[in-house]
């Protein structure tokens, strides 16, 4: 399967580099710029979104959203810097009509990427159904005095989400809490007293959860409390986000 992945970028390389030969030998575009490092990053950019697309339609645990933003973007920069028109790094805001076309393939498609995994069991308020509560773009907040915690799916595509356990009202049971989203922030703040299950996931961002840290790309963190699995009141909490920061701190 490696060499099928290899070979299918490999292949559109070579389509996308005789592409632009044709263009430049019909004096549509110029081949003429320097090879600095102004030059060379887009080139970079292409080849990692097109290897993290091919691994999505590969399914091997790639991103079509960010593979094809990074294809985008990169080819924009190219254009630019083969002299078809303006494009610089910093007009990468104007992409952001792409979000609503990504929201109506993930519609279309049915999903939202991958799931967390969320394990809980009989115990009081397992039985609930998650609320679910879908939003394209802002920022989520849980901190009012006394707020009541229940079973949540959330998903948000550009957004952050703050939630004070601490201020909260956290019934008895296990109370499970999914968050999902594109690109943001999550952080949680938990009392000492309170037993908790993190399984979270970040596709490029990192991640800080009960003294374990992770960096970079594909990360993961699976964090559990050493009262947990006896506890009557406790938090089952869920993080994927494809960019961003999670932090998970006891206070």
């Amino acid at each position: 399967m490696h060499n099928k992945i290899s070979q299918v970028v490999i292949a559109l390389l070579l389509v996308v580099f005789g592409f632009v030969l044709l263009l430049s030998n019909l004096n549509i575009i110029s081949l003429e710029m320097s090879w600095t490092w102004g030059n060379i990053y887009p080139i970079i950019l292409f080849v990692i979104g097109l290897k993290v697309w091919v691994d999505a339609l590969l399914k091997k645990g790639g991103s079509w959203i960010i593979g094809s933003f990074l294809t985008i973007f990169s080819t924009l920069l190219l254009l630019d810097r083969l002299g078809v028109f303006e494009f610089s790094f910093g007009d990468v805001w104007q992409l952001w009509p792409l979000l609503f076309i990504y929201f109506g393939f993930s519609i279309f498609l049915g999903g939202k990427g991958s799931k967390v995994k969320i394990e809980y069991d009989s115990k009081g308020s397992s039985s609930n159904k998650l609320k679910s509560k879908h939003m394209m773009i802002g920022d989520h907040s849980f901190n009012e005095e006394n707020w009541k915690v229940e079973p949540m799916d959330l998903w948000n595509g550009v957004g952050d989400y703050r939630f004070d356990f601490t201020r909260a009202f956290i019934p008895d049971g296990d109370t499970p809490i999914v968050v999902r989203g594109w690109v943001g922030d999550v952080k949680m703040l938990i009392p000492k007293h309170v037993p908790f299950r993190v399984d979270a996931k970040v596709k490029t961002g990192d991640i800080r959860v009960g003294g374990q840290k992770a960096d970079g790309m594909h990360r993961s963190v699976e964090y559990e409390t050493d009262d947990y699995s006896m506890a009557t009141r406790r938090l089952t909490i869920g993080v994927d986000l494809k960019v961003g920061s999670i932090r998970i701190e006891q206070v």
